[in-house]
């Protein structure tokens, strides 16, 4: 998921902040030709509107932009990513930052209360590439059931063969352990624009892992996006030439310069107009000052699962109660913001003696020397492997949970991270630091990957700038349990393997105040429930099927569609950046078709 990078901060991660800024401006090496500011006037009309431009609004609109004699204006709210995004291994640093949302999950008392508040932290970014910018750039795509089950509802445009030619639209796989295996080449794309890649090369903490894995009888799988078979293996990623590759960077930058594209940034849109249940614009709240645009054709909301809710329920799109009660008048009464759902990760931390993790994070300064060098080493890299495992027989290469494990060196100060990033308890951060004093710690995230419990987003004020209330309903079904207790036992397992066993590993004892007079099984649920992290994947609040209808259009206001991962019916078994742009390739594709229909 997208946690595992977070081992390593405060003043270690200032002092190398400050560094790559020094060399970057020295040398010039780190600039992207971020798409420039509009210049418009209040009033101008579009043919389409598009509002977000993270992962799937940058790419939905750049697709838009190649109907030449259309005009498309792409609204962000945020500005243009920072130095510190375009570096694989600086993809922590922008967390808890102003270029963050900074979401956080409203205390349901129940689950998570080992957590500060029991309040589960949600970093999603806010600017061009939203949290394609901030994420771990991990390529998944998910699952042949996930998309048979959609099809199952909304028809064949969502089937595994469908969303597959459109994920080889948008790819370009160079990764070097692929490319040359005829059976896994037919799953990937070769033509797309963004580079997918992999190399080689790796460290001693990633083999030592994937033969812990194997010892443990998990298949060694080359492709971990393979439809068929399952296993452990290293990931494909989002990066070129050792930068972070997003739909910004290999689709938008690109787009931005034709003359029917238009993206304006630092513009906040507070509400989409609607009259008689037609979209025909938008409110848009930029330096102090309220504007609004207007839009011939569709207006597409790619806000993402948190604020695509919030701006239908403030635009009076949602369920008629909940706006009644927030003084919203209601256009659609649709189920807005419920069917909220996330991979529910559960971390167990495990100390090693040293040896197997590459470095510390107090012995990165030279690394930054040589990444500015020529791209290579430490920082050009990113959350590396992971290992799925079924628990139905009936379905043995189709997963339900992922074990994905990290390395983090001896005194690597982590208890900023631990805190701030991740959200424990002090007292949590702290048994977990002192191990680290003297040991590395190993990290081993366990992650339901088809939870069946479900939240919502529900409106906090009426005040467009206001944060939503997120409920996440973790583990609110109980059935979300059921294997947890064999998954943390196979996780930790990994401390008794051959080689982990001679460094002296042990299962570090966090003594979770929320269990006491809990053993065996119960236990296990107990802290699953009770260390219950959110791993970034949050989808679903404006679903096809009961949102949405089949093409994406929002049902019962027209000119009005939603593409990002709000859209999800039900969540994928993986990483969701990929998925999402495949959403949006769907969504460009369902509005050219409707143009032919003119």
């Amino acid at each position: 998921m997208e946690t595992y990078g977070v081992w390593g901060g405060g003043a270690a991660g200032a002092t190398i902040a400050a560094a790559l800024n020094y060399f970057a401006a020295a040398q010039c090496l780190l600039r992207e030709p971020w798409p420039p500011q509009a210049n418009l006037e209040n009033g101008t009309v579009f043919d389409f509107i598009v509002v977000g431009g993270g992962t799937a609004g940058a790419a939905l609109a750049s697709r838009l932009s190649e109907l030449r004699d259309h005009t498309v204006l792409l609204l962000e709210a945020g500005g243009d990513p920072p130095l510190e995004s375009i570096i694989p291994g600086f993809r922590d640093a922008m967390k808890q930052s102003a270029v963050d949302w900074n979401f956080t999950t409203t205390n349901d008392n129940f689950s998570s209360q080992a957590l500060r508040d029991g309040s589960q932290r949600q970093p999603r970014g806010k600017m061009l590439g939203g949290s394609g910018s901030i994420n771990d750039m991990i390529y998944s795509r998910g699952f042949p059931a996930d998309y048979d089950e959609w099809a199952a509802e909304l028809g064949e445009d969502w089937n595994w063969k469908n969303v597959l030619k459109m994920f080889k639209r948008t790819e370009h796989l160079t990764d070097e352990r692929i490319i040359n295996n005829p059976y896994l080449t037919q799953f990937h794309g070769f033509g797309g624009e963004i580079e997918v890649a992999g190399f080689n090369e790796s460290t001693r903490a990633t083999d030592e892992f994937l033969a812990a894995f194997k010892e443990m009888g998990f298949s060694i799988v080359p492709d971990m996006t393979n439809p068929y078979e399952i296993g452990a293996g290293r990931f494909s990623h989002t990066i070129r030439e050792g930068r972070r590759e997003s739909s910004v960077t290999a689709l938008l930058n690109s787009a931005a310069k034709r003359d029917n594209m238009y993206v304006l940034k630092k513009s906040f849109v507070s509400k989409i107009l609607i009259e008689q249940n037609k979209a025909y614009g938008v409110q848009v709240l930029k330096d102090n000052k309220t504007l609004n645009f207007y839009a011939t054709r569709d207006i597409i909301v790619s806000a993402g699962t948190f604020n695509t809710a919030k701006l239908l329920l403030l635009s009076g799109v949602g369920p008629k109660e909940h706006l009644k009660e927030m003084g919203v008048d209601v256009v659609a009464d649709l189920p807005v913001g419920d069917n909220l759902h996330d991979h529910i990760m559960v971390l167990n931390f495990i100390s090693s003696e040293e040896g197997s993790c590459k470095k510390n994070e107090n012995e990165h300064y030279l690394d930054i020397i040589e990444y500015l060098y020529d791209r290579r080493g430490f920082f050009q890299k990113t959350s590396d492997l992971a290992a799925y495992i079924s628990y139905n027989s009936s379905t043995p290469n189709v997963p339900d949970f992922a074990f994905y494990p990290t390395c983090m060196g001896k005194n690597n100060d982590f208890y900023e991270a631990c805190t701030n990033i991740l959200g424990f308890k002090s007292y949590i951060c702290e048994r977990i630091t002192s191990a680290n004093i003297v040991k590395e710690i190993l990290i081993v995230a366990v992650v339901n990957l088809k939870p069946q419990s479900r939240g919502r987003v529900r409106l906090k004020t009426r005040d467009p700038l206001d944060s939503p209330l997120i409920f996440s309903g973790t583990f609110s079904d109980e059935k979300d349990l059921m294997h947890y207790p064999a998954a943390i036992r196979t996780a930790r397992a990994i401390a008794n393997s051959t080689y982990f066993r001679k460094k002296r590993a042990e299962v570090i004892d966090l003594e979770l105040e929320e269990c006491k007079g809990n053993d065996g099984d119960d236990m296990l649920r107990c802290w699953a429930k009770s260390m219950a992290t959110s791993a970034w994947h949050a989808v679903g609040t404006a679903a096809l099927g009961s949102v949405l209808d089949s093409k994406l259009r929002v049902r019962g206001v027209r000119n009005l569609r939603v593409a990002d991962a709000s859209a999800m019916p039900t969540i994928i078994r993986g990483n969701t950046n990929a998925p999402v742009i495949m959403i949006a390739e769907m969504a460009a594709e369902f509005i050219k078709e409707s143009l032919l229909l003119l």
